[in-house]
């Protein structure tokens, strides 16, 4: 027992963030797993075992994102009026009777009642766990607490998903309802461990007595989120861009992208806390998302030139490629996170950062139908698409500072003019 405790101290120390740091740490691993093991199993579950149709599967998907886009800006701003950690416990607590009513599911109806509910709240829980950590650490802490939790986050998405591969194996209605009631006992106890989530600082009442949309008319703020939802594009690059460019346009065989995509998941866990060294300030954001379009743009450029070579060549190439994506992929999120909550205005995170994520949620939507494209316009398409991730890169610094001269004009309104 001895032995046992000095590591769970060792890990705790190794943390960042102490104790807190390692509760949200628990958080992410049980929210991942659940999510990565629903992920793997709902497609089956709705087709084979509710029998609905491939159309009205992505009509309810559909529905459900339409109507996350609608509510996450005002979940946003309750959450500025109550406190981010409240709404955070509500939303865990929502998703949970939403995936107890999901094993249930017998038609078509009843799926569109059930994802729709989801959507209330499916673009809410991320800027809500972001604006907490901001909460409930220390502010020298924030970047590597987050980059910590991102890395634990892939471990518990590869967990689940061999857990719901368990599901898949039974092949079964019972099987995946055990699997995707998994998933709603993992938000039962993120609401438990949110709850119990000590407070550091909270914003001062006299911010938090009114509804405000200040982040929709933050410029500065707006420019950053975009070029951010922009960058975050590697997400379809590696999840659609990849494998179809491999299947359509080389000669290298369709079974190297599960090894390509294993080499990204092994060096997101390993180097997301070094990436995020740096990124605690509005210049180090700023830079790290330099750092991310070149790297994006790198990738592009290097999967043109994939079908040229021996396969033995292009499959080099191509592992060159995901290294330069996941690079980009660390130094996205890294440089994301860090300048949307230091470009939040005090008191108004939770809608700020509903807002930046807003953005990631849109390109989330129109960026399948942009790789689509590049895709069938062959080299034209991933040079245009280089020079896009590397402009959106290099104006970060120039929005960064436009963004510190804003805070600063405002810290200086606030002195001459005191509440």
């Amino acid at each position: 027992m001895s032995v046992l405790w000095q590591r769970v101290r060792g890990w705790r120390r190794a943390v960042p963030g102490g104790r807190v740091g390692l509760r949200l740490s628990v958080m992410a691993m049980i929210d991942a797993v659940g999510t990565g093991a629903f992920l793997a199993v709902s497609v089956p579950f709705i087709t084979r075992s509710v029998g609905l149709s491939v159309g009205q599967l992505s009509l309810g998907l559909t529905l459900s994102a339409a109507i996350a886009l609608a509510t996450a800006v005002p979940i946003g701003i309750l959450a500025d009026r109550i406190g981010p950690k409240k709404v955070l416990v509500g939303v865990s607590l929502w998703r949970c009777a939403c995936f107890v009513l999901y094993p249930f599911v017998q038609n078509l109806w009843q799926f569109l009642t059930v994802v729709c509910l989801l959507g209330l709240v499916d673009k809410a829980a991320a800027p809500m766990e972001q604006a907490l950590v901001g909460q409930v650490t220390a502010a020298e802490d924030r970047v590597k607490v987050v980059a910590v939790l991102r890395s634990l986050r892939n471990v518990g998405f590869t967990v689940g998903a061999l857990l719901g591969g368990i599901g898949l194996l039974i092949d079964t209605r019972a099987g995946y309802g055990a699997i995707l009631l998994l998933n709603a006992a993992s938000f039962a106890v993120l609401a438990a461990l949110a709850h119990r989530l000590p407070v550091l600082s909270t914003p001062a009442k006299s911010l938090r007595r009114r509804f405000s949309v200040d982040a929709l008319r933050d410029r500065p703020f707006l420019a950053f989120t975009g070029i951010n939802a922009v960058l975050t594009m590697h997400m379809t690059l590696l999840s659609i861009g990849i494998p179809l460019w491999i299947v359509e346009h080389t000669e290298a065989p369709a079974a190297v992208i599960s090894p390509l995509v294993a080499v990204n998941t092994v060096l997101a866990v390993a180097l997301q806390v070094r990436a995020s060294r740096g990124t605690e300030t509005i210049a180090g954001s700023a830079h790290g998302l330099v750092r991310a379009g070149v790297s994006l743009a790198v990738c592009c450029l290097l999967l043109v030139a994939a079908p040229k070579p021996p396969v033995v060549v292009g499959v080099g190439v191509l592992l060159l490629a995901m290294i330069a994506l996941t690079a980009g992929e660390l130094f996205q999120s890294a440089g994301g996170w860090g300048g949307s909550y230091l470009l939040a205005a005090p008191g108004q995170e939770g809608v700020y950062l509903s807002v930046f994520w807003l953005g990631v949620a849109v390109q989330q939507i129109a960026a399948p139908v942009v790789v689509g494209v590049v895709i069938t316009t062959g080299t034209t398409g991933w040079v245009v698409l280089a020079a896009l991730f590397a402009v959106c890169g290099l104006a970060a610094p120039v929005i960064g500072r436009w963004a510190q001269a804003r805070l600063d004009s405002n810290g200086a309104q606030l002195e001459h003019h005191p509440a």
